[in-house]
């Protein structure tokens, strides 16, 4: 029995080591992927409402947590409701939430938004050029970016809201 996982070991070792390419691989447009302490991609984006949000201009001096999700990741789904008590409690303090929804229609996003029971801005990445500008490579991906626009953390998977409140507070 040890021989069989001790074989099994050597293979799952084999394959990530020679056949998955490592984290630091450069993306498709051949750029280092974004790290803490690059400044914030230059984006433009619909709100559900319409308007054209530009990030980070729109944002300077405000601390953003930058939520990539999509309707079918059900800890985005979890996620995102949670966030709301971070909001409510720092947005006077300059807190600033955008979630950006993937690839999902304006109609789809509307209803889960509906649901959620939130107040925080959504923004439609239809096309996911944002994602791509930002290496969004697993959702949810959480970026936390300071009030000059320079990201301080990335969050790949859910991200633990008391540490998140943490890293909020300690940039308020």
């Amino acid at each position: 029995m040890q021989s069989k996982f001790l074989v099994r070991l050597s293979a799952l070792l084999f394959t990530a080591l020679f056949l998955c390419p490592p984290a630091s691989t450069v993306t498709a447009a051949d750029k280092p992927p974004l790290r803490a302490g690059d400044v914030s991609p230059i984006v433009a984006l619909r709100d559900l409402n319409g308007a054209v949000v530009r990030f980070p201009a729109n944002y300077r001096g405000k601390v953003v947590i930058l939520h990539f999700w999509k309707g079918g990741c059900s800890s985005c789904r979890e996620e995102l409701p949670g966030m709301e008590s971070l909001y409510t409690k720092y947005r006077g303090q300059g807190l600033a939430i955008l979630a950006v929804n993937i690839g999902q229609r304006r109609d789809i996003v509307e209803r889960l938004v509906r649901s959620f029971g939130v107040s925080y801005t959504f923004l439609l990445d239809i096309d996911k050029e944002m994602a791509k500008r930002y290496d969004v490579v697993a959702l949810p991906t959480t970026y936390l970016i300071d009030r000059s626009g320079v990201i301080r953390y990335r969050f790949l998977g859910s991200a633990n809201l008391d540490l998140l409140r943490k890293r909020v507070l300690s940039m308020l």
